[in-house]
C-alpha cells in the first residue's frame, strides 16, 4: 500500500484519536490498501484503554474489561486471545456469577491499544501521538488538519474521521468553520473520577473475582483489585466514583478528592491499609445520551467528514469497535 511519508502529503484518510474506534478503523482501511494517518493528543495510544504504573503496581484506570455480544467483535476477541492479548477474567462480579465472560487484557488495557497500533503500522499506516488537533478546515480540494502550538505542519486528507469524545469533535470542527449537525449537539457525557490506590493487606471485600460492580452505588460504581484481576504483581485498587459524585467533586484538587473518597473506599476493601492514592479525572468517561447509529457523516462538506466512537451504538468497548468497523466500511464503499 501507499504509506504517508511526510506531513505535506495528502493521505486518503486522516483519523483523529487512537482509541478503540480510531485504531479499528485505521487497521481495516490500511488492510484494504488506503493510506492512513492516525493522530492522537495523548503521550501514547489507547484513550480510555489506559494503564498506569505506581511503583511495582499496574492499574487499569479507564476501561476495566469488555464483554462480547456481536459476531464481529467475537471474531476479533478470538484473534486477540490467540495472540495472548485477551483472556477471560471472570463470569460476573457478584457472589452468583451470571456466566457471561468479562475479558481482561494481558498486562493491562493499554496493551490492546499498542497491539492494534502495531498492526496498523505493519499495514503501512502512520500512528502519531502527542499532537493536539486544533481544527479541521474544508479547503474545497482537501480537508486540512491543523495542530495547537504549531508543533506539526498541517496534514491534508481526502477524508477525515473524528473519534474523540463528541464535545471535543464539535470544537475541532467549529474551529475550522465547519457547522455541526444538530444530532451531534445532543450527545452528553458523564464525568468519572478514578482513584488509583496502593497499600498493604488483603482487599478481600471485593470477592473472589477481585471486583465489585455497583451500577447504582451511591459513591462508587466499580472497584477492582488489579492483582486478583491478573495484571499487577501486587495489590492495586482502581475505584470509579459515581457520575454524580464525580461531578460534585470535579473542581476540587486531587488531595481534597482523595480525602473525601478514601474513607468511603476503605469500607469496601476489607483488611487493606491505603498507602498511596492517585486521582485521574475522565471528563468524558461515558455517554449518558448517545446516538443509535454507528457514526455520523456530515452532509455539507466538500470531502467526507465522519464522527464516530463509543457514543454511537453503545458506550462499551465493543460499541467503539463496531463504530470503527462501520465507518471504515462506509469509506471503503463510498461512491
Amino acid at each position: 500500500m501507499r504509506p504517508v511519508d511526510s506531513a505535506h502529503d495528502t493521505t486518503d484518510v486522516l483519523i483523529l484519536g487512537a482509541g478503540m474506534t480510531g485504531l479499528t478503523a485505521a487497521l481495516a482501511l490500511a488492510e484494504a490498501g488506503r493510506s492512513v494517518l492516525v493522530v492522537d493528543k495523548g503521550r501514547s495510544v489507547g484513550g480510555r484503554m489506559a494503564t498506569r504504573r505506581i511503583g511495582p503496581a499496574v492499574l487499569d484506570h479507564g476501561a476495566q474489561f469488555f464483554t462480547v455480544r456481536s459476531d464481529d467483535f467475537a471474531a476479533a476477541v478470538r484473534m486477540w486471545a490467540g495472540d495472548r492479548i485477551a483472556e477471560v477474567w471472570a463470569n460476573g462480579f457478584d457472589d452468583d456469577p451470571d456466566g457471561h465472560p468479562r475479558y481482561r487484557v494481558t498486562g493491562g488495557m493499554s496493551q490492546l491499544a499498542k497491539h492494534l497500533a502495531a498492526a496498523c503500522r505493519r499495514e503501512g499506516a502512520q500512528v502519531v501521538v502527542n499532537q493536539r488537533v486544533d481544527a479541521v478546515i474544508d479547503t474545497g480540494d482537501t480537508l486540512t488538519c491543523t495542530y495547537a502550538g504549531g508543533t506539526r505542519m498541517p496534514d491534508d486528507a481526502t477524508s477525515v474521521v473524528l473519534t474523540a469524545p463528541v464535545p471535543q469533535c464539535r470544537e475541532i470542527l467549529r474551529n475550522g468553520g465547519i457547522a455541526v449537525h444538530g444530532e451531534l449537539n445532543s450527545v452528553v457525557y458523564d464525568p468519572v473520577i478514578a482513584l488509583l490506590v496502593t497499600g498493604r493487606g488483603d482487599p478481600g471485600g471485593l470477592g473472589p473475582a477481585g471486583a465489585r460492580q455497583l451500577l447504582d452505588g451511591p459513591v462508587f460504581t466499580f472497584v477492582a483489585d488489579n492483582h486478583v484481576k491478573g495484571i499487577s504483581p501486587v495489590a492495586a485498587i482502581t475505584a470509579h466514583a459515581a457520575p454524580g459524585v464525580s461531578a460534585s467533586l470535579w473542581e476540587l484538587d486531587d488531595a481534597s478528592i482523595a480525602d473525601r473518597l478514601g474513607p468511603e473506599l476503605i469500607t469496601l476493601l476489607g483488611d487493606f491499609e491505603i498507602d498511596h492514592i492517585q486521582v485521574k479525572k475522565w471528563r468524558y468517561a461515558a455517554p449518558r445520551r448517545g446516538l443509535d447509529q454507528s457514526y455520523v457523516r456530515l452532509d455539507h462538506t466538500s470531502r467526507p467528514v465522519y464522527v464516530a466512537g463509543d457514543a454511537f451504538g453503545g458506550a462499551k468497548l465493543e460499541g467503539a469497535f463496531l463504530s470503527g468497523r462501520a465507518v471504515a466500511d462506509a469509506i471503503l464503499n463510498a461512491r
